[in-house]
C-alpha cells in the first residue's frame, strides 16, 4: 500500500501545474505566473512563498511554455574567444549564479574569428538560437562588427573589460592601466631594476592597457630602458614557458617578471625551475587575475586580483534588469583590484 502511494505521489508531481502551486500557496494563478516569469510586480514575500511551495512539491516550470507565453527565450549567452580556462570559468560561475536567481539560463559560446572578425560566427549563432541578452568578454568585447550586429537587433548586451566603453551597453571593468602600474611598482619596490613584461594578445585591449601601466611605472621610477625587456605571449601557459626561454637568450640577468596573466606566469615559473632558477631567490614573478593556478601551484604566485566572478554576476544582473525594464538606466560599473602577495614575489 505504501509502495503504491509512493508511485502515485511521484506521478502526481510529474503532472503538477501552476494551478496546483497556486492552490497550495493560497495565491492566484496569475501571481504564480508572474513569479515564474520574473515579473517585477510581485512582493518578495509572495515570490518566496510561491518558489518555496514549487520547490517542496518538486515542480519545474516548463521552459517552452514560459517562452511561448512571454515571447522570451530566458537565455543569456556569453560569447568569448579566450584560451584562459580559469578566467572563462569565473565568468560562467558569476553569470550562472545571476541567471539562476532570476530564472534564466546561462550559455557560453566560443566564437571563431573569420577574416579578422567574429561577426560571421555571431550571425550563424543568432540564426539558430534566440537569446534575450548577450555578454561579450575580451577579445570579442572589442569587436566593433559584433557590437554593431547586436545593436542592430536591439539585443541588450554587456561588455566585460572593454577597450572602449559603449553608451548603449552595460560596461563592467577595472582600471587596467593603473592595475598594471601598481603591480610593476610592487616589483620595483622590492628592489628589482632589471625587469621583463610578458604581454597577452595584442588584440586584447586589456593586455595593451596593462602594458601601458608597466611602462608608466618604468618611467616614473627612471628605470633605464636597457634594463627592460618586452616579450610576446598569448595568455596561455605554453606562451609563458616559451617567453622565459627567449628571455634567457636576450636578458638572462632579469630578476623581476610581470606576466599579463596568471597562466603565463605559471609557464614562466615552470620554465625557470626547469632551467635551475630559484623562485623567488633569483627570479621574482608576478601575474594578473588571481586565478586558481596562482593559489594552488608551487611556489604560489603573487598576483593582481580582479573580481571576475563578481563582474560577471553584476553584468548579468544588470542585463536582466534591462530586459525587464526595457531601458538602460546605468551603463558603467568599475571594480576595485588588489595585489595578493604570495611566494613568487614576497
Amino acid at each position: 500500500m505504501n509502495i503504491l502511494r509512493g508511485v502515485f505521489e511521484v506521478t502526481a508531481r510529474k503532472n503538477l501545474t501552476i494551478a496546483d502551486i497556486a492552490q497550495h500557496a493560497g495565491v492566484s494563478i496569475k501571481t504564480v505566473s508572474r513569479v515564474f516569469n520574473n515579473s517585477p510586480n510581485v512582493r518578495q514575500q509572495k515570490r518566496d512563498l510561491v518558489l518555496g511551495v514549487a520547490r517542496d512539491l518538486g515542480y519545474r516550470p516548463n521552459i517552452s511554455a514560459r517562452q511561448l507565453a512571454s515571447k522570451r527565450s530566458f537565455v543569456i549567452s556569453h560569447f568569448h574567444d579566450n584560451p584562459n580556462t580559469d578566467y572563462l570559468s569565473e565568468i560562467y560561475d558569476g553569470m550562472r549564479r545571476a541567471c539562476s536567481e532570476q530564472g534564466y539560463y546561462a550559455v557560453a559560446e566560443k566564437l571563431e574569428a573569420k577574416k579578422g572578425s567574429y561577426r560571421a560566427a555571431l550571425l550563424e549563432y543568432l540564426l539558430r538560437y534566440e537569446v534575450d541578452g548577450v555578454i561579450l568578454s575580451p577579445p570579442v568585447s572589442d569587436d566593433e562588427a559584433v557590437i554593431r550586429e547586436i545593436e542592430k537587433r536591439d539585443i541588450p548586451y554587456a561588455l566585460i573589460s572593454p577597450g572602449k566603453k559603449k553608451k548603449k551597453a552595460i560596461n563592467v571593468f577595472i582600471d587596467e592601466k593603473n592595475a598594471g602600474r601598481s603591480i610593476t611598482e610592487f616589483l620595483i619596490a622590492r628592489g628589482h631594476e632589471k625587469l621583463a613584461f610578458i604581454s597577452g594578445l595584442d588584440s586584447h585591449a586589456a593586455s595593451r592597457e596593462r602594458e601601458a601601466g608597466f611602462w608608466e611605472a618604468i618611467d616614473a621610477f627612471s628605470i633605464p630602458k636597457k634594463n627592460v625587456v618586452r616579450l610576446s605571449g598569448n595568455f596561455s601557459m605554453r606562451s609563458g614557458f616559451a617567453a622565459f626561454d627567449k628571455l634567457m637568450k636576450k636578458a638572462p640577468n632579469v630578476t623581476g617578471i610581470f606576466a599579463a596573466n596568471d597562466e603565463m606566469a605559471v609557464g614562466t615559473i615552470v620554465a625557470a625551475l626547469r632551467a635551475g632558477k630559484k623562485v623567488p631567490e633569483e627570479l621574482s614573478v608576478v601575474g594578473f587575475d588571481d586565478s586558481p593556478f596562482a593559489r594552488s601551484m608551487w611556489p604560489t604566485i603573487t598576483s593582481l586580483a580582479q573580481p571576475v566572478d563578481n563582474m560577471a554576476h553584476v553584468s548579468t544582473q544588470k542585463l536582466i534588469d534591462w530586459i525587464h525594464a526595457e531601458s538602460l538606466e546605468e551603463s558603467r560599473f568599475e571594480f576595485a583590484t588588489q595585489i595578493i602577495v604570495r611566494d613568487s614575489c614576497p
